[in-house]
């Protein structure tokens, strides 16, 4: 009977710790986070940007956030890559970027690859903005 009691302690254990996966996902997640800001803080700055390709990062950002809430109401997962995709293909057209640029999301994936998908869409979109402006070299100095 002790045996058993410690079998299941164990089992408790095990399940309720960390997997490594589940650190470097959380890792990966603070990174894009401190990118992310720093992208914003740079195209903030009024110098940075021309007029022509006026950005409003802050908005795109809490776009973002709210495509990645979306994205964890399983009901209407379709609605939810949707909405992501079109929003990511009317940020591409409206600043004269390619649309191929972007990874699409699929109704089905997991909502960790969801939202790092959504993050990595919205540095990327961030980047070329800067590039598109001629202020890649700002890009290495950003996040320290």
């Amino acid at each position: 009977m002790k045996a058993l009691y410690i079998l299941f302690g164990f089992l408790f254990f095990i399940s309720c710790s960390e997997s490594d996966d589940d650190k470097s996902k959380r890792k990966m997640s603070v990174s894009y986070d401190k990118e992310i800001g720093s992208r914003i803080k740079l195209l903030n700055t009024d110098s940075i940007q021309r007029d022509s390709l006026k950005v409003k990062p802050n908005e795109v950002d809490s776009i973002v956030n709210v495509c990645i809430l979306l994205s964890k109401d399983v009901e209407n997962m379709q609605a939810s890559v949707t909405k992501s995709n079109q929003y990511f293909e009317m940020l591409a057209n409206r600043h004269g970027i390619s649309p191929h640029e972007f990874e699409k999301i699929k109704v089905g994936m997991d909502l960790r690859a969801v939202s790092s998908i959504l993050k990595d869409n919205e540095l990327k979109f961030f980047n070329l903005i800067l590039l598109k402006n001629n202020r890649g070299d700002l890009l290495l100095h950003s996040a320290e």
